[in-house]
């Protein structure tokens, strides 16, 4: 049996023997081969003003993304790790141009030299940043946008007319559930389905600090809004869950130095009533004259950085006993939600780069088959539905979400071990047994991993268990089955369904 990118790569070679006197098939081959290789593809997609650029500065720790609505904001951008700085600009007509990386003040800028949107492809970004580890982040321009071109190059990415999506996972980011979201939303969906298995999508509830007006209590709105969405009939079966962010904030908190450590101690110390009056609104907090405030520089700065609403939850954890710029950072981050962001991104796609590469891989190969039959593709189209029929990797990821929604009847001891079991906390062996490598042997790994497979086995035969509930212990038991192989062979480090 093959890992899921080894059965890709045998499809695609298949492909070449199949198509090798027609050029242009070749050359989408070619493209898809390489692709193999290459890290996971993470697109960025929401409307204008949903706060892509600002989220995607969160994930790489570096204000690198420009946030403002300059030309570069209506190009694809890609951001992919590299030792040395560079940006290049890749042509319509094929060619390039180097472009240069300069800072200025705590950003990078993109200067463009001359160069307009509608002459260029896309930007390639590369950059020392550890949220690129492993993938490649893509900064697309905003749907719903005045300008049908600017929106249109967004669905030309993720849409193609020919070879595979832009993408092999998405981060959609809401501001509401808006008809023009669940539109594109289904349409993706629909683009790169293939029995269960479409391209991986995670939704964000971004600037999730607005729906409480900024005010310390907007947890409480906010949580109530994400309960809504993950078990919203328009998002079932299109996206694996919903995460709330407050972007603006957690980018702020990654990027925190001493100094804004100081001037946060420095207005906690003040009267309570006397801040509380002063962070009505960011006009008051800029403006106001008071000598003993930090300069009206300083104030801005804190407000373009966190928001109102982080610069209050800084206040109050401050107050609360966090005593140096490490610890505040941390706090900020994780309440922010861009901490459990990186969880999910990192359970749901990065966890799961075999599963879903092959598939964007595959079903390119699967579309050009299709469209353009010839002797001998017959065999090659059941070869891809071979591969495209093992969607375990898929019901995993919508388990997940389903678990986090609330939608799994069984008590919470079963609820907790059904998520550590389909990856939830790690596609290991170990991980999804809930056990350190150092205190089992291999034979100890394959006998925990057959307890639990009998364990599920049985729940499934439970006759009062709802459908939906069943079928989550039935994917369980897939899982389980997976890690026993796996354990078999000899631990590896994650666990993969073979294609």
């Amino acid at each position: 049996m093959k890992a899921p990118l080894d059965s890709a790569r045998a499809v695609v070679t298949a492909a070449r023997a199949v198509y090798a006197s027609d050029p242009a098939a070749l050359s989408e081959l070619d493209e898809l081969e390489a692709r193999l290789d290459q890290p996971l593809r993470v697109a960025l997609v929401g409307s204008v003003k949903a706060g892509k650029s600002t989220l995607l500065n969160g994930l790489l720790c570096e204000r690198i993304a420009p946030t403002d609505a300059r030309e570069c904001t209506r190009i694809v951008t890609w951001y992919r790790q590299g030792p040395t700085p560079s940006v290049r600009a890749q042509h319509v007509d094929g060619g390039s141009t180097t472009l240069p990386a300069k800072r200025h003040h705590d950003r990078l800028e993109l200067d463009l030299q001359g160069l307009s949107a509608d002459e260029l492809d896309r930007l390639e970004v590369t950059w020392p940043a550890p949220g690129l580890t492993g993938i490649t982040l893509i900064d697309t321009p905003g749907t719903s946008s005045i300008s049908h071109e600017v929106s249109a190059q967004t669905d030309s990415f993720l849409l193609p007319e020919q070879g595979a999506a832009g993408a092999d996972a998405i981060v959609y980011l809401l501001r509401s559930l808006h008809e023009s979201d669940v539109r594109l939303l289904r349409a993706l969906h629909e683009r790169t389905r293939h029995g269960n298995a479409a391209v991986g999508a995670v939704a964000v509830l971004s600037r999730a600090d607005e729906l409480g007006a900024g005010r310390l209590t907007a947890m409480v709105s906010i949580n109530r809004a994400v309960e809504r969405l993950r078990n919203h009939p328009s998002l079932e079966g299109v996206c694996e869950t919903v995460v709330p962010v407050a972007g603006l904030m957690g980018l702020g908190a990654t990027t925190l130095r001493q100094s804004d450590f100081t001037v946060f101690r420095s207005l906690a110390g003040r009267d309570r009533d006397e801040t509380r009056k002063l962070l009505i609104s960011a006009e008051r907090f800029i403006t106001t004259d008071n000598a003993t405030l930090p300069s009206e520089k300083v104030r801005a700065d804190l407000v373009d950085r966190f928001g109102i609403y982080g610069i209050r939850l800084a206040l109050a954890v401050v107050r609360g006993g966090v005593s140096d710029a490490t610890e505040l950072s941390t706090e900020l981050v994780r309440r922010s939600g861009l901490e459990e962001l990186r969880r999910v991104l990192d359970v749901n796609f990065a966890q799961r780069q075999p599963e879903l590469k092959a598939h964007s891989i595959v079903l390119a190969v699967h579309r050009l088959v299709r469209g353009r039959p010839v002797p001998g593709s017959a065999d090659l189209l059941v070869m891809a539905d071979d591969h495209l029929a093992d969607a375990h990797a898929f019901r995993e990821m919508q388990l997940l979400g389903r678990i986090v929604a609330g939608r799994v009847g069984l008590g919470a001891d079963h609820v907790r071990e059904l998520e550590r079991i389909v990856g939830g906390r790690g596609a290991s062996p170990h991980d999804r047994l809930g056990i350190s490598p150092d205190d089992i042997t291999p034979e100890g790994l394959v006998e925990r991993a057959v307890e639990h497979l009998r364990r599920w086995r049985e729940l499934c035969e439970n006759p009062l268990l709802d459908p939906e509930t069943l079928d989550a212990c039935r994917v369980a038991q897939r899982s389980c089955e997976a890690i026993v192989a796996a354990a078999v062979e000899g631990s590896p480090e994650r666990v993969s369904t073979p294609a």
